[in-house]
């Protein structure tokens, strides 16, 4: 065989190695004070900010495993991108795939991954309803709401309110300042909080049996509201 057809036939054992995915991808209108609302199981969510009027996702569905039916558990996983003007809504749906919720065969998972870029107006609302995915945020000046199990979360550069709370995951936030009330809760969780120097909040804390809470701060009387709750988790705030 020539050095050109065994190039030709690795490339061919490559390409055909490659697991099955699809890639979504969709740009829709949205207002500067509109909300990305999205809905995930696993995976990852990336999110920028921009100066447009529009949201830009991209989307890539790939297997959790490998499987004889990895390509149609693919094909059968949906993106729905849908909405527009007000708001915007992004959906992880498997309600086509078989009905068993967890299957583990052959080292094959049931749901593929879902991996999203997404790009919305800086000063837009963002809700985000998660299972178990990796979500980075940066550079948002609208409210975030945020809700995970067992996810991996850093966020960075906001400055709107934040509503957060996860179940036996991770959170690092960051904070361009605070311009509006905060909540954060978490159970078997751990969360850290770092806020601009001088910041003052009304602090409200709830700890519960194991609970840790732990905050470094110039005040807290004053200014807007800060809500802390764990349960057999931990809460660290503090000032950069």
């Amino acid at each position: 065989m020539t050095r050109f057809a065994l190039v030709l036939a690795l490339s061919a054992g490559l390409a055909a190695a490659e697991p099955p995915s699809k890639v979504v991808e969709k740009t829709l209108p949205l207002a500067p004070d509109g909300r990305l609302a999205v809905d995930t199981y696993k995976g990852r969510v990336t999110v920028a900010t921009w100066d447009r009027a529009e949201v830009s996702v991209r989307a890539v569905v790939k297997p959790d495993g490998e499987c004889d039916d990895a390509a149609e558990l693919v094909e059968r996983t949906r993106v729905r991108i849908e909405g527009g003007g007000r708001e915007v809504r992004v959906v992880s749906d498997y309600d086509a795939l078989p009905k068993a919720t967890f299957r583990f065969r052959d080292g094959c998972g049931n749901r593929p991954f879902v991996e999203y870029e997404l790009r919305l107006p800086r000063t837009a609302a963002l809700k985000v309803a998660d299972y178990k995915s990796r979500i980075a945020v940066e550079g948002l000046r609208g409210d975030l709401e945020l809700e995970s199990y067992k996810g991996v979360m850093r966020l960075k550069g906001l400055s709107g309110r934040l509503d957060l709370e996860t179940y036996k995951g991770d959170a690092r936030v960051e904070l361009e300042r605070v311009a509006g009330d905060l909540r954060l809760e978490t159970y078997k969780g751990e969360i850290d909080l770092v806020v601009p120097k001088g910041t003052q909040v009304a602090l409200t804390e709830k700890v519960g049996r194991r609970g840790l809470f732990e905050a470094s701060l110039s005040g807290t009387r004053s200014g807007p509201d800060l809500r802390v709750e764990t349960y057999k988790g931990t809460v660290r705030v503090r000032e950069r």
